[in-house]
């Protein structure tokens, strides 16, 4: 069996707009507007520099129907860019842009192989013994389990599942195709590609199980690093999963304590966390950041 390496992504909702900032004064407008975009340009160019095999997108590439055809015809020249570097991209539809929600379409480049919503279905990569099973969601809320109706796996040859799911349940993420761990491994493929919870999670390692997580932030309930993974395979099994960042705008919140501090000497702490989110967890992005103030103070009247 071939050694490979693979990009798994989920959830990119282009064209979505970060929510939450709108009353604010002084933003760099542009760059939030495009955030989703230029996130999206950093997995295209990190998938051609890494030099990966192939690109999987388990569900919710976009945020639901355009708003116009540039949506589309931006998704089509990203792809146009890894069809020129043969890289192959397998991509299923999740609740956001079910077949029911996209209703407008343009031709995509030949190396994007959709999944159909009607049934599973099996994608080979001959030449890697590569197979790629998965299926597209109908409509919005698919509240079957689609894991059953898989197809089993194919003999010599590395199966990849792709699913957009929240598993048995995650907080925050509707239970859309609800599935067991069980459920999963009893189809015996070597990787699932999981979509829909925004929290990077490697749910399990036999077999591997991932959540990627988003590639950019889009509240302040979607903190810290956004990208998707590398995966390495050699002689048949999973040796790596490596996360890349890929956001260009990150949501922190950062917890200040006021016990007992003076209000005169609060903004200066505030100021000093700022920076030290900045230097430490903001990787030189811009930074969107929640301050909230804890403890108990004499000053809270005052704040």
């Amino acid at each position: 069996m071939s050694d490979f390496r693979f990009l798994h992504a989920a959830d990119i909702h282009l064209d979505s707009p970060l929510h939450g900032l709108s009353r604010y004064e002084g933003l760099p407008e542009d760059d939030i507007r495009g955030a989703t975009r230029a996130a999206f340009d950093n997995l295209v160019q990190r998938a051609i520099d890494e030099d990966v095999d192939f690109v999987v997108i388990a569900g919710d590439l976009f945020d639901g129907e355009w708003k116009d055809m540039s949506t589309g015809l931006y998704f089509a020249r990203a792809m146009g860019r890894l069809d020129r570097a043969e890289i192959p991209v397998f991509l299923l539809a999740g609740n956001h842009d079910a077949a029911s929600v996209i209703t407008r379409s343009i031709p995509w480049p030949p190396n994007v192989r959709l999944f159909s919503a009607r049934r599973p279905e099996t994608h080979l990569l001959a030449e890697l013994q590569v197979a790629v099973h998965g299926q597209s969601f109908s409509t919005p809320a698919v509240t079957d389990n689609l894991v059953p109706s898989y197809p089993a796996a194919a003999e010599h040859h590395f199966n990849i599942g792709m699913l957009h799911t929240a598993l048995a349940g995650r907080k925050g993420h509707a239970d859309y195709a609800p599935c067991s761990l069980d459920d999963l491994k009893a189809k015996q493929y070597d990787y699932w590609a999981l979509g829909h919870v925004h929290q990077h999670e490697i749910v399990c390692e036999a077999p591997h199980v991932v959540f990627p997580g988003n590639i950019q932030g889009r509240t302040i309930r979607e903190t810290g690093p956004k990208g998707a993974v590398i995966v390495t395979v050699e002689d048949g099994q999973v040796s790596s999963i490596d996360r890349l960042d890929l956001d260009v705008i990150r949501w922190l919140a950062v917890d200040i304590d006021c016990t007992d501090v003076p209000a005169d000497s609060i903004a200066e702490r505030m100021r000093s966390a700022l920076l030290e989110a900045w230097q430490h967890g903001g990787d030189g992005l811009p930074l969107v950041t929640r301050l909230v103030l804890t403890g108990e103070t004499d000053s809270a009247g005052a704040l």
